[in-house]
């Protein structure tokens, strides 16, 4: 089984009402925890608010349709089968999510490659597949809601959605975040040489998504 309705484990929850669904831990306080639902939380926390079409393909070759979306917020894939939505408990047990046309892989990750204790995992998009995989993590924050002030009102708690992270995952490693040539050279040791010269003649900026794709392109086809 690799979805559920319902779990103790608060990352995998994703109960049987959108009411219940929506519930999250905004903020602590010394008065307690806060708590607010995405319907009071201005934006929205998907990639595609609605569900669209997808597949999930098991790792024992097992393919299954549904219909699915991606909770950014709370780094879930959504199932919905009439009535129901349901979490995935086990996503470990699965090689690739296509939602729409956009393709999600689980895997183990590191901010740092220096800090290897520190490894967690998610869900990102594969934006190049190979030998060397291109993913992309979305970012999204809480700002907090604003009491009235004078000349203006309330202000709900809102979604902010802030910058990707690109992460580069050779075949059964973690994925390592990329901030600079530095790190991409560290990943793709291999062929260091000839990627440093294709990085320095072609000025790829590693902070864009269209010169990264180059770049493991590149990789990949040496």
């Amino acid at each position: 089984m690799i979805v559920s309705s319902y779990t103790a484990n608060a990352q995998n929850v994703v109960p049987n009402s959108e009411a219940l669904l929506a519930k999250l831990r905004l903020n602590g306080s010394i008065g307690g925890i806060n708590h607010e639902t995405y319907e009071q939380i201005a934006g929205d926390p998907y990639i595609y608010k609605d569900f669209h079409e997808g597949e999930l393909i098991l790792k024992n070759g097992d393919v299954y349709r549904s219909i699915l979306r991606y909770d950014i917020f709370g780094d879930q894939i959504h199932l919905k089968n009439e009535d129901n939505i349901y979490g995935i408990i086990h996503p470990e047990k699965i090689t690739l999510i296509v939602i729409d046309t956009v393709k999600f892989l689980y895997s183990t990750y590191l901010n740092s490659p220096a800090l290897r204790s520190t490894k967690a995992d998610s869900y990102f998009i594969l934006k190049t597949d190979g030998k060397c995989k291109l993913l992309i993590r979305k970012n999204i924050r809480i700002q907090d809601a604003e009491p009235p002030k004078l000349l203006q009102d309330a202000q709900p708690a809102k979604f902010i959605h802030t910058n990707d992270s690109y992460y580069l995952k050779l075949e059964n490693e973690n994925a390592i975040l990329i901030r600079s040539k530095q790190d991409i050279l560290f990943v793709l040791a291999d062929q260091k040489t000839a990627l440093n010269q294709y990085i320095n003649s072609n000025k790829f900026n590693v902070k864009k998504i269209a010169d990264l794709i180059r770049i493991v392109d590149y990789y990949n086809s040496l």
